[in-house]
């Protein structure tokens, strides 16, 4: 019976050793690497402070409001959940690059950072308390992939863009620009 377990411990520990090092790889998805997937919604909240009209004409006015993005394989889709209010989709554009190269973009709101759907959420207790008494969002063990940042056009006052980061393990961070407008396109606010 010893001998048994003896000589399962010992195909256990060959095949730990053989899929640690192609967990560890570089280019592969190790333990803890973010990978964006189909299907991943990433939330938050944001107080927007402007009313802000999509591409199609529709009005979101300002104020706090939830914000999710929706990752599907080629395309996101930012989405608006002002409190009492339906929801507002804009479809963004995946871009490569980097977008503070440029020139003109003044922010207009800071950067919001997003939890992705495949993160686990804590208990209530769990998120109340703070390890090291810094804020949530400054808590060390939390490693914040995605982020959403807010630019006003300078050159094009009228024009607004969010833009979306994931920052994926050992590769380009994928972003996506959702373009919004700070007025409405016949020139009514």
């Amino acid at each position: 019976m010893n001998l048994s377990i003896h000589s399962n411990l010992r195909r256990f520990h060959a095949f730990a050793l053989l899929v640690l090092p192609l967990l560890c790889s570089p280019g592969s998805r190790g333990i803890g690497d973010e990978v964006v997937t189909a299907g991943q919604i990433y939330t938050g909240v944001m107080t927007l402070p402007i009313d802000l009209f999509t591409p199609e004409g529709t009005k979101i006015e300002k104020g706090r409001c939830a914000i999710e993005v929706d990752v599907f394989d080629d395309e996101r889709l930012l989405s608006f959940l002002p409190e009492g209010k339906s929801r507002v989709v804009v479809k963004g554009n995946l871009t490569t690059g980097d977008f503070f190269t440029m020139p003109g973009m003044m922010p207009l709101v800071g950067t919001h950072y997003m939890r992705s759907s495949a993160e686990p959420l804590k208990t209530a207790q769990e998120r109340q308390f703070s390890k090291t008494g810094l804020p949530q969002y400054a808590e060390q063990e939390r490693d914040w992939k995605a982020t959403i940042r807010v630019y006003k056009n300078s050159k094009e006052p009228a024009e607004v863009f969010f833009i979306f980061q994931v920052r994926n393990a050992g590769s380009q961070p994928m972003r996506a620009d959702f373009k919004l407008r700070a007025e409405a396109l016949d020139g009514k606010r």
